[in-house]
């Protein structure tokens, strides 16, 4: 079993120094995206990053190791500083793995071959 973290910000509006409002829209991402420094902290300094390109609809998930020793802490770290987050679960077997070290894997989902594609029009 493979989890992800996503991080969720609800939407802000700020005023700018010369009074410009800007409206900015709800963001939920991984844990690369926007969030309280006490959550990044948690992770920052134990996950590396993989030394090639990812295809940009990869995403990152902890491994059953991972997650032990730093998902966990960075839900924990999520709950102490108030950050909204959600955990993803999925299965080994539906993701297309392209990176793996012992903490984490980036992968694309398996794609299930249609009803249709399967020995019919031949």
């Amino acid at each position: 079993m493979y989890r992800r973290i996503e991080l969720i910000n609800d939407p802000i509006t700020t005023v700018g120094a010369d009074g410009e409002v800007v409206h900015w829209p709800a963001v939920k991402a991984g844990l690369m995206g926007p969030g309280l420094l006490e959550v990044m902290e948690a992770w920052a300094d134990k996950l590396a990053a993989p030394q090639h390109s990812i295809p940009s609809n990869a995403r990152f998930y902890f491994t059953e190791k991972g997650w032990d020793e730093i998902g966990r802490q960075v839900v924990a770290a999520a709950q102490r500083s108030g950050q909204r987050y959600r955990v993803l679960a999925i299965k080994e077997k539906n993701l297309n793995v392209i990176f793996r070290d012992e903490f984490q894997v980036a992968g694309q989902p398996v794609r299930r071959e249609g009803k249709r594609g399967k020995g019919l029009g031949k």
